[in-house]
């Protein structure tokens, strides 16, 4: 190869590949990296045409370019300079595409006849692999965020919404609407605490990530849906960036309202009768604690109502359990109607029940009558006819039983610390209305007996 000009021996070392071409594309000048990216030596490309050589071009799709698409056609053919380019190079003996970013320009004559071309590129190949790495990274967070089961949405230093994937827009657009450009305060949506009170704006885990710019992690929060069953979500906010205010927050949450359920059956098996659906003893025993706590706070007494069902056996006896259970599904719902909603109802077994009276009266007389009073609407509303609809062998059956109740009332006050004498001193005024002739409210008292209780004006026996 013969010695460059002066004027073009910096071209020589340079480390930009430069390439002129004569009129017919042949080579009359190619610099040491040009040779080096085509995959040629110098000397191998003296002389050579555009189309000549073992290489051949693609474009960024990958698929291979028509010989008139290269620069130096492109050139020729419109007489123009050709602005950046990129286009990949398969070399003679290279497995790997050597990736360029090229331009070309013509030069003239006076008279506008061609007399060259000069084509200079770059190696991009590291570039275009951080390129395609940043690619396959978007692919792969794009399929991530599209079909991941939990809700992911993004939100702005103000809260705003800016992005949400699917299940985002399926757990909290009902109907849909786009999500993005809303705010989680949108009075579209109710949220909820567990114990089913508004849940506070400034506790929003949003809120409280933009605010502190820490994570929030795994609040649990229910959105309501009028009088459909609410949806309840986990959810965990984070920063994008800890320490800039600006930054976006993104919230994820997993719907776990499946979950709930299976904790609420978990805890119905565990503290409430399966039958009635009233407190089993377990919750029974607990309640009592409260009560017996909230008495001693408030100096008032509070009591026990033992009950247990008068003529019950013969009804089970006559047309089996079924039957029974019926009956006992009645009474628990008579109840509920009956005593406030502060107190407690629990099936204590069989057909024996127990109310926990919380707070009557901190004076002893008062909240002796008020029990007494309590017991006596129980019996009388547990005395009216039972009408149970028995199913045997596919035949409906109508049967009136007549069903009333013993009921034994002992007080308690913040002088009482067992509970377990407490419910003993109700099962034997029980026991007594049931030896006194049954479907009778008696009190346990204190004094030498009941009898002077009665007598006292504590009760009126029946």
């Amino acid at each position: 190869m013969p010695e460059p000009d002066p004027h073009t021996s910096i071209l020589v070392n340079l480390h930009t590949g430069v390439v002129v071409h004569g009129p017919d594309s042949g080579v009359l000048f190619c610099n040491i990296r040009a040779a080096q990216l085509l995959g040629l030596s110098q000397s191998q490309m003296l002389g050579k045409r555009a189309v000549d050589p073992g290489w051949h071009f693609i474009g960024e799709d990958g698929v291979r370019m028509d010989v008139g698409s290269y620069p130096v056609s492109r050139v020729m053919g419109t007489g123009r300079a050709l602005d950046e380019t990129v286009l990949g190079v398969v070399a003679p003996g290279r497995t790997q595409v050597v990736w360029l970013q090229v331009t070309a320009f013509p030069e003239h004559d006076a008279r506008g006849v061609l007399q060259r071309v000069v084509v200079n590129f770059h190696d991009i190949s590291a570039l275009k692999q951080v390129q395609e790495h940043a690619r396959l990274q978007e692919r792969i967070y794009r399929a991530l965020f599209e079909t991941i089961p939990h809700g992911v949405v993004y939100h702005d230093a103000q809260g705003v919404i800016t992005a949400a994937n699917p299940a985002a827009q399926r757990m909290l657009a009902s109907p849909p609407f786009p999500l993005p450009g809303r705010n989680f305060q949108d009075p579209f949506w109710t949220f909820i605490q567990e114990d089913g009170t508004l849940f506070p704006a400034d506790q929003h885990p949003v809120t409280q990530a933009l605010r502190t710019r820490l994570p929030v992690i795994g609040v649990v929060m229910g959105l309501a849906h009028g009088d459909a069953e609410s949806t309840w979500l986990e959810v965990s906010a984070m920063p994008l960036a800890v320490e800039d205010p600006a930054s976006e927050v993104y919230a994820i949450f997993e719907d776990i309202t499946e979950r709930k359920k299976l904790a609420l059956q978990v805890d119905q098996l565990a503290f409430f009768d399966p039958l009635t659906k009233l407190a089993n003893r377990r919750l029974l025993d607990d309640r009592m604690r409260q009560a017996m706590t909230a008495t001693q706070r408030s100096a008032a007494f509070g009591a026990v109502l033992v009950l247990d069902l008068d003529n019950f056996k013969s009804l089970n006896d006559a047309h089996g359990h079924s039957a029974g259970d019926l009956l006992l599904v009645e009474v628990a719902a008579r109840l509920t109607n009956t005593v406030r909603e502060v107190d407690t109802i629990a099936r204590f077994g069989g057909d024996e029940f127990v109310i926990v009276a919380r707070e009557l009266s901190s004076e002893r007389s008062i909240a002796t009558k008020l029990a007494l009073a309590i017991a006596e609407k129980v019996r009388l509303v547990l005395s009216l006819p039972y009408v149970l609809l028995l199913e045997n062998s596919g035949q409906s059956q109508r049967v009136e039983h007549h069903c009333s109740a013993s009921i034994g009332v002992a007080l308690f006050d913040h002088a009482n610390a067992d509970a377990g004498e407490i419910f003993k001193r109700a099962d034997h005024a029980m026991y007594q209305a049931k030896h006194e002739g049954r479907n009778l409210t008696r009190l346990f008292a204190n004094w030498p007996s009941t009898r002077a209780a009665y007598a006292a004006g504590c009760a009126t026996p029946d």
